[in-house]
């Protein structure tokens, strides 16, 4: 009887410490414009004209909310209590337009809906936004493309294509997303570089 008893007081005191225990806390983490500093002896002319920026583009696996960790070559997982604040796609294209503006890269700045017609028309498509692992350490890896389209003359003027991983230190996802904010603003800088190079060189701007 005094086994009994004393099984259904460690039951009891089980049962109690689970509902007691509190879920762990969701974190969320934001992509960020790192500024202008960010980009020391950046200075691109200005692209004469006006441009049409849409909105960056994701892959369905990595739209949402959840972060995504690649565990192997065709398998990636969601983190459970660790999640981005906003969408990758409208943080991401806050991103361009706060770079494009600050940097007057394009004469004039426009978005999808404007009836304005414009010289140009900017495309961005992510296909993996992820932290990569080996178990032991974190990268933050992002692989894109960014399209400069000539409206008037119906054709690409720049492409540029990006595959790219940056070590997170102590697996850190709050290093991890600054990681990725870095790496899309240093891609696009050398991207809208070499764009005006190209124009430049066209004799589309002096």
């Amino acid at each position: 009887m005094q086994r009994h008893l004393l099984l259904l007081l460690i039951l009891s005191i089980i049962a109690a410490g689970c509902l007691t225990r509190k879920p762990p806390a969701i974190r969320y983490y934001v992509l960020e414009y790192p500024g202008k500093e960010a980009l020391s002896g950046f200075d691109a002319a200005t692209i004469k004209g006006s441009c049409l920026v849409r909105p960056v583009e994701v892959s369905p696996a990595y739209s949402t909310n959840q972060i995504a960790i690649r565990e192997n070559t065709h398998e990636i997982r969601y983190f459970a209590f660790n999640m981005w604040a906003v969408r990758p796609e409208p943080g991401l294209t806050g991103i361009m337009f706060r770079f494009l503006d600050d940097h007057r890269i394009f004469e004039n700045l426009r978005s999808p809906g404007l009836i304005d017609e414009t010289d140009y028309t900017l495309e961005t498509m992510v296909y993996n936004l992820e932290v990569e692992t080996d178990r032991r350490d974190y990268r933050a890896r992002l692989n894109m493309v960014f399209r400069l389209i000539d409206n008037k003359q119906n054709r690409t003027v720049k492409e540029h294509m990006v595959n790219r991983s940056m070590p997170v230190e102590e697996r850190d996802l709050n290093l991890f997303a600054a990681a990725v904010s870095t790496i899309f603003v240093e891609e696009l800088a050398a991207f809208t570089e070499a764009a005006g190079e190209k124009l430049h060189q066209s004799g589309k701007i002096p």
